[in-house]
């Protein structure tokens, strides 16, 4: 890259900072799920100094009972707050800087995907329509949907990566990264990785049947083999053992039908802080004015000059406003049976991407420099105009991090990842570590997410009940010696304790399952890293 391309990244980096102020307010900020991600964190971070790697089991929700909540949620925006706590911010502020970080490395990556494929100024314009868009301050200062939020980063890199696989230059290393973003959306959000892939998929088909090259087949094939072999730790894992759960029956397509949008609060939505919908005031759906005006300026332009790529991502802009409309019901009834997506408006992180595109294609048809400053500069001045009332919070909250935790039974709206086995009306609050059928005094030793021991002396033999939902990978041990756990009745941990003093130890074991997902992962870490370094492959 060039001085230029160095100042650009400069700027998005200083706007970005300037844009998001208000994340350095202190404490948290009221918003829709905020207290389910400082949660989320508290215990991922807790998870890993426990040495719990990778996180899947939280022995502190479901008041106290167990949740395999990192089993099915996402892991990368952890992993990126975990650098921030690393530095010794604290659980609230690591959080917000990931939600800062994420922003800008978006900035980032869009602007080399851009630059990948238009002039400098184009690419510049198109970046900010990418950064400048009311759904992305809707996520961070309303929802504060980190994973929706962190998907941003990569979603520009899988395109990038398919335009230089097609170029044939340094092969190896765009396989390399073309398979590492992709992991990285997964892992960011698996619902919004399966509506990128609704246009992604296309953008890959119609690149091999254009360049006419069977070895882009194998390319693209490649990274995928990679990419799921990256992924494999959380990919399988949560795939098979959803049906452990309750996910299916509470979730199914309960939302679709309730969360289409009309076009006329596409084009324009009042700023509102409340739920979909809300009488106080609630969050706004809008695409952006800057961005109806970029595929505006695009449809005229198709009128006088074909383009491939133009016609594509205003296809996959249309497409996306379509889905965001009730007329659109049966496709997604349709979609439900490939994968659950609880609010059919998540697809506007599609519409955004493909505006931003739009805004520099349209730029870049421009030949006559005038023309194209003139144009860079309407659509920049629209992006800022229209999202001067978005950059702000609405409130500061001055709870501290025992309040947050008090909210927080599963993290999940429905705690729809509890085991299908499990009676819910016993899992209460304030429930005693164990019960037992006579006489028992004990002494907890040691007490963990994914361990527990104590030393117990009764009067009689008798079933010990632990207080902890049964999963797949709890073993437990008698003085030393293993002991089938029973779990049928209510979905907690039993067993049959003898009289007089015993040793009784639980721990969180993984499944032969999950140990082929890890060792699947790790192979493939050291394969990408190989990739990575190696300078070129013949095209």
């Amino acid at each position: 890259m060039k001085k230029i391309d160095w100042l650009i990244l400069l700027f998005i980096l200083v706007a970005s900072a300037f844009t998001l102020k208000d994340l350095y307010k202190p404490g948290f900020y009221t918003s829709h799920d905020g207290p389910h991600q400082i949660v989320r964190f508290y215990y991922y971070d807790q998870l890993l100094r426990e040495g719990q790697f990778p996180p899947r089991w939280v022995g502190g929700l479901n008041y106290g009972f167990g949740y395999p909540l990192f089993i099915f949620s996402y892991h990368l925006p952890w992993v990126l707050a975990e650098v921030f706590r690393t530095m010794n911010f604290s659980i609230i502020d690591s959080v917000k800087l990931t939600f800062l970080a994420g922003f800008i490395l978006s900035g980032f990556t869009m602007y080399l995907f851009l630059r990948s494929i238009s002039r400098r100024l184009a690419a510049f314009s198109g970046t900010l329509l990418y950064l400048y868009a009311p759904y992305r301050f809707s996520n961070i200062f309303v929802r504060a949907a980190i994973g929706d939020a962190t998907a941003f980063i990569f979603i520009p890199l899988i395109f990038l990566s398919a335009v230089q696989l097609a170029r044939g230059k340094h092969v190896l290393r765009w396989i390399a990264v073309y398979a590492l973003s992709l992991a990285g959306l997964l892992l960011s959000h698996a619902m919004v990785f399966f509506l990128v892939m609704l246009i992604f998929v296309p953008f890959i088909i119609i690149s091999i049947l254009g360049n006419r090259k069977l070895k882009l087949i194998y390319y693209h094939s490649s990274a995928v083999f990679l990419f799921a072999g990256l992924s494999a730790y959380y990919l399988l894992p949560s795939f098979f053992e959803r049906s452990y759960t309750k996910f299916n029956s509470i979730m199914g397509s309960a939302f679709t039908g309730n969360t289409f949008v009309s076009l006329k609060n596409l084009l324009y939505s009042p700023w509102g802080y409340g739920m979909m919908k809300a009488v106080e005031g609630g969050m706004s759906l809008q695409i952006g004015l800057a961005q109806w005006f970029a595929a505006l300026l695009v449809i005229v332009s198709l009128a006088f000059k074909k383009s491939r790529l133009s016609l594509f991502f205003l296809a996959a802009f249309a497409i996306s406003v379509f889905m965001m409309l009730k007329d659109s019901l049966f496709i997604w009834k349709l979609l439900q049976q490939l994968a659950v997506i609880d609010f059919t408006w998540r697809i506007l992180i599609v519409s955004v991407f493909s505006a931003a595109v739009l805004g520099a294609l349209a730029v870049n048809q421009f030949r006559n420099k005038i023309i194209a400053i003139m144009t860079a500069i309407t659509l920049i001045v629209l992006a800022f105009y229209a999202n001067r009332n978005h950059w702000r919070i609405n409130q500061s909250l001055p709870w501290d991090m025992p309040f947050f935790l008090s909210l927080e039974k599963t993290t999940n709206s429905f705690n729809e990842y509890t085991p299908k086995w499990v009676r819910e009306e016993i899992i209460r609050e304030k429930a005693p570590p164990w019960e037992f059928d006579g006489d028992l005094e004990a002494r907890i030793l040691e007490d963990k997410n994914s361990k527990w021991e104590a030393e117990m002396e009764t009067d009689k033999a008798g079933t010990l009940r632990l207080n902890k939902i049964y999963y797949p990978g709890w073993q437990m041990t008698v003085n030393g010696k293993p002991v089938v756990i029973n779990y049928t009745d209510r979905g907690l941990m039993e067993t049959t304790l003898p009289g007089g003093k015993s040793r009784v130890a639980v721990s969180f074991k993984e499944t032969p399952l999950r140990r082929i997902s890890d060792s699947l992962t790790m192979f493939s870490i050291i394969i990408t890293g190989v990739l990575l370094f190696r300078r070129k492959i013949n095209a």
